[in-house]
């Protein structure tokens, strides 16, 4: 794909996500924002890329009940959404590279 002026942008938010010093490891986050949850956390994760309308502090209070901390669940869902607005990103780019 070709690069827009965009591109070096999303590559720092990219990097500096996943190279960030933190409580989650460099390689959670990366499998993270890739689209790959742990399995404690997919359900959640998965709820924060495709329906994040809906998470609600419930949502959030089992997670704490299960032992993560506030900082664990905030680095991994921001991961998340940054994963899942580039994937967006990349598809409306497709659309709109094959639109007349």
């Amino acid at each position: 794909m070709s690069q827009d002026r965009h591109d070096p942008l999303i590559d720092a938010i990219h990097r500096d996500v996943v190279a960030a010093s933190g409580v989650t490891t460099r390689e959670d986050r990366a499998r993270v924002l890739a689209g790959d949850s742990p399995m404690d956390l997919r359900a959640f994760l998965t709820k924060v890329r495709h329906e994040s309308f809906k998470v609600t502090d419930d949502d959030i209070a089992a997670l704490r009940a299960a032992g993560h901390t506030d900082d664990e669940i905030y680095e991994l869902t921001v991961a998340a959404v940054v994963g899942i607005a580039y994937e967006r990103r990349e598809a409306a780019t497709r659309a709109m590279r094959k639109s007349p």
